[in-house]
C-alpha cells in the first residue's frame, strides 16, 4: 500500500457522502457519550469545556479564498480515473494503480448497480486506527506557511488542545497560517483539499491520529467513525 491509496479511499468516501447530501448536513458528535464508550472515566484534559463537537458544515467552512464548493454530481464519471486524477492532482496511472492495489487487498469493491468503486469503510478506518502512524509516520518539521491540519484544522480547532504554541500545517505557498510542517500523506493533498471540504476534514482527522497521543487519537478516530460509518 502507498500513501496516495489512503487519500484516494477517503476521496471515494467523500464523493459517496456528498451524493447523499452529507456535505451540507450538520453533524454533532457527543464527546461525553463517546468518551464513556472509549473507557474514559472523565473527559480528557485536552478537551475544553464544551458539551459537543460540531463537525463543520459548508456554512461554517473556514478555509481560504478560491475554494471550489460546487459538487459536480453523482455519476459514474465522477468516479472515473480521469475525474479522480483531476480532483487529486495525481496522474491517471497513479490513480489506476492505486485502485487496483486497493481492490487486491479488499479495501475497494465494485458496485453491482452502477459499477462505481466503493470503499469498505470499516476496514479502512481500522487500518487508520491501528496502523497509520506506523505505516506512514510523521514528525513536526520547521516553521512554514501552510494549511492547518490535525488539531488546528476547522474540524478540531478550538475543541482539542495540544501542547505548545505552534500549530501543525501542511506546507502550502498560499496558506494563511504559519506553523510546524507536517508532511501530508501525499504531496498533492494541499491542493486536493481545497476542492473538497469533506476530504479536508477526513485527512486532518487522520493526521490527528498520526501525530496525536493515545487519547487524542481516540477522539479523532471516534469522530471519523461517527461521520463515516
Amino acid at each position: 500500500m502507498k500513501s496516495q491509496d489512503i487519500v484516494i479511499l477517503f476521496k471515494l468516501i467523500s464523493l459517496g457522502l456528498q451524493a447523499k447530501g452529507e456535505r451540507v448536513k450538520k453533524r454533532v458528535f457527543s464527546v461525553e457519550k463517546e468518551s464513556a464508550s472509549l473507557g474514559f472515566q472523565n473527559l480528557p484534559d485536552y478537551i475544553q469545556n464544551f458539551e459537543t463537537v460540531q463537525l463543520s458544515s459548508i456554512d461554517d467552512w473556514r478555509g481560504w479564498d478560491g475554494i471550489d464548493e460546487d459538487f459536480e454530481g453523482h455519476s459514474s464519471q465522477t468516479y472515473s480515473v480521469r475525474s479522480l486524477s483531476s480532483a487529486l492532482g495525481l496522474s491517471k496511472t497513479e490513480v489506476s494503480s492505486s485502485l487496483n492495489r486497493c481492490r487486491e487487498i479488499g479495501l475497494i469493491y465494485t458496485s453491482h448497480t452502477d459499477g462505481i468503486p466503493l470503499v469498505r469503510s470499516k476496514a479502512l478506518l481500522d487500518l487508520v486506527t491501528y496502523s497509520i502512524r506506523y505505516i506512514f509516520p510523521v514528525k513536526p518539521g520547521p516553521i512554514v506557511r501552510g494549511i492547518p491540519t490535525a488539531f488546528a484544522a476547522p474540524v478540531l480547532a478550538g475543541k482539542v488542545m495540544s501542547g505548545g504554541d505552534l500549530i501543525p500545517v501542511w506546507p502550502d505557498a498560499y496558506g494563511k497560517s504559519k506553523g510546524q510542517e507536517i508532511t501530508p500523506l501525499y504531496k498533492t493533498v494541499p491542493g486536493a483539499v481545497k476542492k473538497d471540504e469533506l476530504l479536508y476534514h477526513f485527512l486532518a482527522l487522520v493526521d490527528a491520529i498520526r501525530i496525536g497521543g493515545p487519547r487524542e487519537a481516540k477522539v479523532a478516530d471516534a469522530m471519523l467513525r461517527e461521520w463515516i460509518l
